[in-house]
């Protein structure tokens, strides 16, 4: 395998068990503090599954085929919050997590070729 593929795969599953322990959270970090960045963070937080799935995944070569098992993870935390009783499903997250997809599909063919030259030279 890859080193950067495997390097992604790691990451990816990483970042999905900190996403879900923040989503499940009661009380999640604000590292903000004044402000509620949720839509932002959902942006951010799928655009960057989107990257690690995308290159964790070099096999499967249609990028929207990647694009459906993050937002069924998506969809399973507002479930779980919804369950949870003490958050809420939000289809605004839903949309956010989305967009977060989208716009890393949209600039996918911009970023791909600096990403690769980063990981060429420090991953291999």
């Amino acid at each position: 395998m890859h080193k950067t593929q495997h390097f992604a795969r790691v990451a990816l599953v990483l970042c999905l068990g900190i996403i879900l322990w923040l989503a499940l959270s009661p009380d999640p970090p604000n590292p903000a503090g004044l402000f509620d960045f949720d839509k932002v963070n959902h942006i951010l937080a799928f655009f960057v599954l989107a990257g690690l799935l995308d290159y964790g995944s070099v096999n499967i070569a249609r990028f929207s085929v990647k694009t459906w098992p993050l937002l069924a993870f998506g969809l399973l935390i507002e479930m779980l919050q919804y369950w949870a009783g003490y958050r809420y499903f939000e289809w605004g997250d839903l949309m956010a997590d989305s967009i977060g997809v989208a716009g890393y599909a949209v600039s996918r063919r911009f970023l791909r070729p600096l990403v690769d030259r980063v990981c060429l030279k420090y991953i291999g």
